[in-house]
């Protein structure tokens, strides 16, 4: 019996947005990438400054709510909002082809809503959206940064 109380309030925390969502980062680049975070607006620090992402390796980490940036020397800095209600606002410059290493941000949902493009640009440098205009994605519950070798 009190598993099943547990269970319903784990799922009841869900509902709610806290654990829901998460912050996937992504090394492609070909060797181990130092990573920077920014954490604004009250958000808690996915990682520490300075953080080593081994070469073909990812992690995530789940968040109720995140606004901040994500950087690494080299590449364009990925500034980004994942809301309580899965609203989300992200940016990255297309501007990369002078970079030692693409940057890419992508938001996931099950259905993603409104305009959810990807923005920054691909190992094949072909770049995408600067941002997303007036900050029209919903559904997202995943905001995926993906850093590439040119």
């Amino acid at each position: 019996l009190l598993l099943v109380a547990l269970s319903a309030t784990a799922m009841s925390a869900a509902g709610q947005g806290c654990g829901a969502y998460k912050v996937t980062v992504q090394n492609l680049c070909g060797h181990d990438l130092n990573l920077g975070i920014a954490a604004v607006a009250d958000s808690k620090v996915l990682f520490p400054n300075g953080w080593l992402l081994p070469n073909g390796k990812h992690e995530s980490f789940d968040v109720c709510a995140w606004t901040g940036s994500v950087s690494a020397q080299g590449a364009a800095v990925a500034k980004f909002h994942l809301g309580h209600d899965g609203g989300a606002y992200y940016e990255v410059s297309t501007d990369q082809a002078n970079m030692p290493i693409r940057v890419s941000v992508t938001p996931h949902g099950n259905p993603l809503q409104g305009h959810c493009p990807t923005a920054g640009c691909n190992s094949g440098n072909h770049c995408f959206e600067h941002s997303v205009p007036g900050g029209n994605c919903h559904g997202v519950t995943e905001i995926k940064i993906i850093y590439y070798n040119p």
